[in-house]
């Protein structure tokens, strides 16, 4: 382990301590992330490859949800240099990410005009507070535990199917196998698929690419030809 994994280590670890002190003297305490994850694409490549899947793919100018920033907002950096923008809205659970986006709009304003980030726990969301999307990341569903659910009013099920309503037809959801969650997402896609309200359409390097079913959509694929 070099000296920078170390020192990110240890300072990981200090925050969830100094979290769970302030949790006793503060039951009610919101859990969130308490760190902001940097670009680690050897560890965790899902952002880079998200970026890559809609280049490669020609999506522009469509309704994109991102769960989780980083603090380095790659998605949204990215989107900014493409010549035919997303228009993303992220979400966070990190203050830190969440003020490190606040920064680079202030000293870069363009970037907040196609990239929203959103500071909340998306366990508290409703269909009510959801635009509809063409596409929706969702690469850190089922790594929270139940500890968290002071502010939650949806389990990771509910969660699921929530951004899957909020699918425009034929949207798309993209997952991150690699995620610590994942073993116990897997059961619920596998419960949406057999539904018939999920299908699998590819996988591409790192991430799994489902497509929502809409029966009663009209024919052809806005995201594909």
């Amino acid at each position: 382990m070099g000296f920078a994994t170390r020192l990110w280590v240890a300072y990981v670890r200090t925050g969830a301590v100094k979290e769970r002190v302030l949790r006793r003297v503060l039951p009610a305490r919101m859990h969130f992330v308490h760190y902001s994850w940097p670009l680690r694409p050897g560890k965790c490549p899902c952002d880079v490859d998200f970026c890559d899947y809609l280049r490669e793919h020609n999506i522009g100018g469509k309704s994109v949800f991102h769960f989780g920033t980083g603090g380095h907002h790659i998605v949204g950096l990215e989107n900014a240099r493409a010549s035919a923008p997303n228009e993303v809205l992220a979400l966070t659970l990190s203050p830190n990410e969440h003020a490190a986006y606040v920064k680079r709009v202030i000293r870069n304003p363009s970037l907040g005009k196609h990239y929203k980030v959103l500071f909340a726990d998306i366990y508290s969301l409703s269909a009510e507070s959801l635009p509809l999307f063409d596409i929706v990341s969702l690469f850190h569903l089922c790594e929270f535990n139940a500890a968290s659910t002071a502010g939650w009013r949806l389990g990771d099920a509910e969660v699921l199917r929530l951004f899957r309503s909020r699918l425009r037809p034929h949207g798309l959801m993209l997952f991150y196998p690699g995620s610590y969650g994942f073993p116990r997402l897997a059961p619920l896609l596998a419960q949406e698929v057999a539904a018939g309200r999920m299908s699998l359409v590819e996988n591409y390097r790192s991430l799994v690419v489902y497509r929502g079913n809409d029966p009663g959509s009209a024919a052809g694929d806005p995201l594909h030809g």
